[in-house]
């Protein structure tokens, strides 16, 4: 195997994970969505396009928001099937699909919608730059910044309603 592909492979495996964990709250669909990851990675090599660590941190978010949209939707069909009606829950309540995380942080970054979500998760869990961020999520810089200012007193009002 190619020197460059393991160097990528074991400097960003653990990272990729923690975020596929924390949006998913799963190990075996983090697990799955970082594997998915690298194979994405080797493919790029192979076609010679230059690669960075937003594009990975990219491609794994995206594979996450596919996993929660079947999750949602999922759900929903679930939840008609057993209402027997036209049932439809607006915006699912995403703390629900992460009842496997235990803590309140945890929780609490749940509950966030995204783009908020995700810029907790890689700025704060996994430390990415500002400049990063905003390659990660297709945003300018000034709107990463004020999208992170956003999330982080969301998850602030969120926490203090949980200690209220």
């Amino acid at each position: 195997m190619n020197i460059w592909y393991r160097l990528q492979v074991s400097r960003n495996q653990h990272g990729l994970y923690a975020m596929a964990h924390q949006l998913l709250g799963n190990q075996l669909e983090a697990e799955d969505v970082v594997q998915d990851t690298f194979i994405k990675l080797w493919e790029q090599k192979e076609s010679g396009k230059k690669v960075e660590k937003a594009w990975l941190y990219k491609v794994a978010r995206n594979q996450c928001l596919d996993i929660i949209r079947r999750r949602k939707h999922a759900l929903e069909y679930q939840m008609m099937q057993a209402v027997g009606a036209d049932f439809h829950q607006e915006g699912a309540d995403f703390s629900a699909l992460n009842d496997e995380l235990s803590s309140e942080i945890q929780e609490a970054i749940g509950q966030l919608e995204e783009p908020y979500q995700s810029l907790v998760v890689l700025r704060e869990i996994n430390g990415l730059n500002y400049q990063a961020l905003a390659n990660v999520l297709d945003l300018s810089l000034s709107q990463t910044k004020v999208y992170l200012h956003r999330a982080r007193k969301q998850l602030k009002e969120i926490l203090e309603q949980s200690y209220a």
